[in-house]
């Protein structure tokens, strides 16, 4: 190629959050680099082409939860020995995975050695690593890096909004709901969903699946597939609309015309507040946790706090297998879900969604961290 160029990795499968982060991140890169080309790569599979990625510029990691405790080769497959990778590896807004998401597990996050290859590979160039949000920053701190910067999730930054200011929506017409992924918080999202029904009685609620409905298939495990057609089943029973957006970023252009997000669904969150519209997130994990930390938004525990769980996860937290089984067993969700969302609904009612205001501003003013990161990865040794 005569053209100078970057490998992109995105983690877009399945679920439309990742395929919103990649639409968003690499509309960030040629806003801010247009001079370059972007080769988008799964990051589930090898880097074949080994001569591609040595006369590439470098490689970026497009968002997502991938700073977890087995990023590589788990997360990403990249190569065998990471020395074969001439070129800079950098990372742009990915999160960390800390289930469940308190300080103890925050503190308690560790990298395994093969990981630590590819943080210290990450953390020698002249940017650095581009997190998403503070706990995610902590958590890489505390394990020595610190050529980190908080750039926000390219999410966040929605180029046609910037600059816009939050409106209070005068009404709520019609409400987005995003149930919980995890099977664990199954029976608790069909509570919250009866709660909405009755608080908004005169709002149309769709309740939509980032990751599909009820069919499994090479990314859809069984029990996933179970849990999405039980709550689809307890949708519909309650009369109310149910959409699957998965695979295409562009079946959320729904979100537009809508007036409040209430849900788990992190990346919807996230897409309310960059068009400037109000959301509540309910938090399964650290990846909830985080995002409400760093835009200061609305934001619900839907997990207790535990210290012998969070303690325990300490023990075993590289072993994701056996964390999955003791999150079935151990998990303590929240039964006071529905009264603490009733108490926060209010509360922004009261303040006419003013804290929505501060939000916007934030993320306009973050933007420029997000800028000055591009351009230390284009301008790789700070020329």
């Amino acid at each position: 190629m005569n053209t100078k160029y970057f490998i992109a990795l995105t983690g877009a499968k399945k679920n439309v959050g990742d395929f919103l982060i990649t639409d968003r991140a690499i509309a960030l890169l040629r806003n801010i680099a247009p001079e370059y080309e972007f080769i988008i790569k799964p990051h589930w599979e090898k880097l074949d082409d080994i001569e591609l990625v040595n006369n590439s510029e470098g490689v970026i990691i497009l968002g997502g939860p991938g700073f977890q405790m087995n990023m590589y080769p788990d997360v990403y497959k990249l190569v065998k020995d990471l020395k074969n990778i001439k070129v800079p590896i950098h990372t742009l807004g990915v999160g960390w995975k800390g289930v469940p998401g308190d300080k103890t597990t925050e503190k308690l996050y560790q990298f395994t050695s093969s990981a630590k290859q590819m943080l210290d590979k990450m953390n020698d160039t002249f940017a650095g690593m581009s997190c998403r949000d503070h706990q995610t920053e902590r958590t890489l701190r505390n394990n020595g890096y610190k050529n980190v910067t908080m750039t926000g999730c390219p999410v966040w930054y929605d180029l046609d909004s910037i600059g816009k200011e939050f409106v209070a929506p005068k009404e709520i017409k019609r409400i987005v709901y995003t149930p919980a992924q995890d099977e664990a918080f199954s029976d608790q999202s069909i509570e919250v969903l009866k709660f909405l029904k009755n608080r908004y009685s005169a709002s149309d609620i769709i309740v939509s699946f980032h990751r599909g409905i009820g069919e499994v298939d090479q990314y859809t495990p069984e029990n996933d597939a179970r849990n999405t057609a039980k709550l689809e089943d307890a949708a519909k029973k309650m009369g109310l609309q149910v959409a699957d957006v998965s695979f295409d970023a562009t079946k959320l252009s729904f979100y537009d015309e809508c007036d409040l997000h209430i849900g788990y669904r992190v990346h919807a969150h996230i897409y309310f507040l960059s068009k400037r519209l109000p959301s509540i997130l309910l938090h399964e994990d650290g990846r909830g946790n985080g995002v409400s930390e760093a835009l200061n938004s609305p934001g619900i525990d839907a997990y207790r706090p535990s210290e012998i769980y969070s303690e325990i996860f300490g023990k075993f937290n590289k072993n994701a297998r056996l964390l999955s089984l003791y999150n079935r067993l151990a998990l303590k969700v929240n039964k006071n879900i529905t009264a603490d969302l009733n108490d926060l609904i209010t509360e922004l009612e009261d303040t006419n969604y003013n804290r929505f205001k501060g939000i916007s501003k934030y993320i306009d003013q973050h933007y420029k961290v997000m800028e000055k990161f591009i351009k230390n990865v284009i301008n790789k040794n700070g020329g």
